[in-house]
């Protein structure tokens, strides 16, 4: 083989690896946001309300944050996004639900931590579980679901 197939097939390879990495990460974010429609709450996108603190956990210097929902269904304030701690190889993602109030709603949910920060409880997955490889360290959409979908039960049960 020439030097300039190799080359090509390459170029041809990286542009496939970031055609798939975006398209998975789209797939995510209308994923996402088609769950937030369907249990009345909103897709904010990009930002965290100044209402959610996350001092005090790991999540506090977020490098960035994404995919984040809001809402009060059955009365509890919830929201869930997907964030990176830090940058380059050390960097590392997780899903993240907040649940306004004493986190009761939670209940048994295994492999998970909750951590405390002002008026919120967060639920997420430590950082040296073991996770699938798709979008490595992010909770699949179909169980980020189950989950925020446990919370909002929960959370109707805890409602006075």
């Amino acid at each position: 083989m020439g030097p300039i197939l190799l080359i090509l097939m390459a170029v041809c390879m990286g542009a496939f690896v970031l055609y798939t990495l975006h398209t998975s990460k789209r797939y995510r974010a209308e994923a996402i946001r088609a769950f937030a429609i369907r249990s009345g709450m909103h897709y904010i996108g990009d930002a965290i309300p100044k209402s959610l603190t996350l001092q005090g956990t790991p999540f506090y210097h977020a490098s960035k944050v994404w995919n984040v929902i809001d809402g009060e269904p059955r009365g509890t304030r919830i929201m869930a996004f997907d964030c990176r701690v830090g940058v380059g190889k050390q960097s590392w993602r997780r899903t993240i639900i907040a649940v306004e109030g004493d986190g009761d709603a939670f209940g048994v949910m295994p492999d998970m931590t909750i951590d405390r920060s002002g008026r919120w409880a967060i639920l997420y997955r430590p950082k040296d579980s073991i996770f699938s490889f798709r979008l490595a360290g992010l909770t699949p959409v179909e169980e980020l679901g189950a989950n925020l979908n446990a919370v909002i039960i929960g959370s109707a049960k805890t409602s006075p």
